[in-house]
């Protein structure tokens, strides 16, 4: 198996000038997330269906080069489970690649499995059993050994033939345009890019909450993030979602009641304390029209015997489709599209013809 290691600028721009003449590239990256926010870079592979390039960017750390080939809209960048990529390319170029394709969106479509992993789908479209020995390998330590390098190339050399065997499969059933308008969004949901003023909004707990209370935790959330991103360290590490929560619900004043209340550890207070009891204060005295809107919650809301008819539906349009009834709606789709008698965003586009518009039709027998 060949493959070429980049550690020079003059073969970046080579690399560049080959994969610029391929309709498609696959692509993977190698990384490390434990003590950081953003995902570290360790090594990105590339492979245009002739030759592989594995880039080393702890060698080569300017990977602007790269620019043109991820933007151009001519080359389709085929990924799997594209989430934690993307970031490592917007945080390391300011880049989200696109046109993009990925393969565990592919297999949803064609019944292959809702999620399904990297491993399965070489073994069911190439019969090729993997080995992911490598997986948790230190993959910013130097230099990488002979079977790391030969793991990374095949991940995207093999990444290649599932494309191609997916490519034939939803071209054959009709389903490329579905799974090409379901990839064209992926770009928009990286956690890492989402305004800090919406992350409130994704932590558990919230819709117990009233508006004064959400303002305080958005402000707080909101502060937390982008600590979190200025520092690069993991949420939690700043303040744990428990804390946020407790905060949200009682009024504190002092930094004491930061350890007693919210379970701040003495050095949080001590580094954050002044900071986080400033935001409480300005928070609190928020007039409530200014403060977000309820956030619905997901239990107690509906009627349930008419959320179970449209969970039918949804199992029926899944069957024959041969989908995963999750990835065609989830429970707080159905129960939006209750409360508010119009189909949700999300279930507009594929999702209208495959499911939305039995579920309108089920809605006007209620």
């Amino acid at each position: 198996m060949d493959y070429q290691v980049i550690t020079e600028n003059d073969q970046l721009h080579h690399l560049v000038m080959v994969c610029s003449k391929a309709p498609v590239i696959t692509i993977d990256t190698e990384f490390v997330r434990v003590n950081t926010y953003y995902p570290e870079v360790g090594l990105i592979q590339i492979y245009n269906g002739e030759q592989c390039f594995l880039i080393d960017p702890i060698v080569l750390p300017d990977l602007n080069p790269l620019r043109e080939l991820m933007l151009s809209p001519s080359i389709l960048k085929v990924f799997h489970s594209c989430s934690e990529d993307l970031e490592v390319f917007h945080h390391a170029m300011g880049i989200i690649p696109s046109p993009i394709f990925d393969t565990q969106i592919g297999a949803a479509f064609l019944g292959v499995g809702f999620s399904a992993s990297y491993q399965s789908l070489v073994g069911h479209y190439l019969g090729i059993e993997l080995l992911k020995h490598e997986t948790r390998s230190d993959w910013l330590k130097r230099p990488l050994t002979d079977n790391q390098l030969k793991y990374a190339a095949l991940d995207v050399i093999h990444l290649y033939g599932v494309y191609k065997a997916e490519l034939k499969a939803l071209l054959e059933a009709d389903r490329l345009g579905w799974a090409s308008e379901e990839c064209s969004g992926l770009g928009i949901q990286i956690p890492t890019t989402v305004d800090p003023q919406q992350f409130y909004k994704k932590i558990r707990g919230a819709a117990v909450l009233n508006r004064s209370q959400l303002n305080v935790l958005r402000s707080l959330s909101s502060w937390r993030e982008v600590t979190a991103r200025e520092k690069n360290i993991p949420r939690n590490r700043v303040v744990e979602q428990k804390s946020l929560l407790a905060m949200s619900k009682v009024q504190l004043c002092s930094k004491t009641e930061l350890e007693k209340v919210a379970g701040f550890t003495s050095k949080q207070v001590k580094k954050y304390g002044d900071i986080i009891v400033s935001i409480l204060e300005e928070a609190w005295r928020q007039e409530e029209h200014f403060c977000p809107k309820l956030i619905p919650r997901s239990s107690g809301s509906v009627n349930s015997d008419h959320l179970q008819r449209l969970k039918g539906v949804v199992v029926e349009c899944a069957k024959s489709l041969n989908i995963s009834p999750e990835f065609l709606a989830k429970r707080r789709h159905l129960e939006e599209l209750l409360r508010r008698d119009e189909l949700p965003e999300e279930l507009n586009g594929w999702r209208k013809e495959a499911v939305g518009n039995s579920l309108v039709l089920e809605m006007a027998s209620f």
